[in-house]
C-alpha cells in the first residue's frame, strides 16, 4: 500500500535567535573538527606504525653503520610527513575550537538580547530574529509605530569595568579599537531591509540601524552619529524606541511584518 501521509505544516517556521550561528557551529563541528580528528588518528597510526619499523633499524644504523633491507629512506620521509600532518591537524583543531567558542558566545548574546526584545511584544510591537540575506544576516528586526529597527548584536568578552565609546565613528570596546566596520555593517543591513520592503510593499519605511553590546556600559554617542545609527546596551533600546515620534500607521506596520515573515518562510 502506498503511504499517502504528508506533513501537516503548510509553512516553514520563523527563525529563532541565533539560529544561523547554530548552523555555523554544527558545520564547524562536523565538517571541520571531525575531518581533522580523523586525519590526526590516521596520521598517528601511520606515524607509529612506521616508527615501530624504523626505530630498531635506526639503532642498528647508528651502531653498525648499516641500513637494513626493510628500512628505506621513504620510511623515514613518510614518518616525518605524518608527524608534520599531526602537528598541522592539532593546530587547525585549536583554531576551530576557538572559533566555535566565539560563535557560542555570539549566539548566547543574541538569545539574551532576544529575551529582552520579546518583552516588547506586549506593547504590540512585532519582533523577528535571524533574517538571512545572502552572505549576511540581521540578528533582530523590531517593527513599531515609531519605526522599524534592525539590530546587530555584538557580544565580546570584557574586563570588569569595560565600556563602549564611539570616537570619530570608530567603536572602541575597552582598549580595543573595533574601527567602523560594525557601523557600516549595521547601516547596510538597514538599507537592505528598507529596499526589500520598498520593493514588496511599495512603501518607504523609516528603518533605523541599531548596534547593541550586551553586558557593556555604552557611553552616549555623538549627536551627529545618533541621527544615523544607535549604539546601545540592549536594555536601553525599549526606552529609546518609545521616545521616538509615531511614524508608521499600525496597518502599515503589520503590512511590513507580513512581507518580512513571507520572505523568511520562502528564502530562509
Amino acid at each position: 500500500m502506498k503511504n499517502n501521509k504528508k506533513s501537516p505544516l503548510k509553512d516553514r517556521p520563523l527563525h529563532v535567535a541565533g539560529q544561523s550561528v547554530d548552523v555555523s557551529i554544527i558545520n564547524l563541528a562536523f565538517d571541520g573538527l571531525t575531518i581533522f580528528f580523523i586525519l590526526v588518528i590516521l596520521s598517528l597510526f601511520l606515524f607509529f606504525e612506521l616508527l615501530y619499523l624504523a626505530f630498531p633499524s635506526i639503532i642498528v644504523k647508528w651502531l653498525n653503520q648499516t641500513f637494513p633491507p626493510h628500512v628505506t629512506p621513504i620510511t623515514i620521509i613518510i614518518s616525518i610527513i605524518s608527524l608534520i600532518g599531526i602537528i598541522y591537524c592539532i593546530y587547525r583543531i585549536i583554531i576551530i575550537v576557538k572559533r566555535i567558542k566565539s560563535l557560542k558566545l555570539g549566539r548566547d548574546g543574541e538569545r539574551i538580547v532576544a529575551e529582552i526584545f520579546d518583552d516588547l511584544r506586549g506593547q504590540g510591537f512585532v519582533i523577528f530574529h535571524d533574517i538571512v540575506a545572502g552572505n549576511f544576516n540581521i540578528d533582530h528586526v523590531i517593527l513599531t509605530p515609531h519605526g522599524i529597527f534592525t539590530v546587530e548584536t555584538k557580544t565580546y568578552s570584557k574586563p570588569p569595568k569595560g565600556e563602549i565609546i564611539c570616537k570619530d565613528e570608530n567603536i572602541i570596546a575597552g582598549n580595543i579599537n573595533l574601527g567602523n566596520k560594525i557601523i557600516v555593517q549595521a547601516e547596510s543591513e538597514s538599507k537592505w531591509l528598507k529596499s526589500i520592503l520598498k520593493e514588496s510593499t511599495g512603501k518607504n519605511y523609516h528603518v533605523m540601524p541599531v548596534i547593541v553590546f550586551p553586558g557593556w556600559f555604552v557611553k552616549p554617542i555623538p549627536e551627529n552619529l545618533k541621527k544615523r545609527i544607535w549604539i546601545l546596551n540592549p536594555k536601553a533600546l525599549p526606552s529609546f524606541i518609545n521616545n521616538e515620534p509615531v511614524r508608521i500607521k499600525e496597518s502599515d506596520m503589520h503590512l511590513a511584518a507580513f512581507h518580512i515573515s513571507r520572505y523568511i518562510r520562502m528564502y530562509n
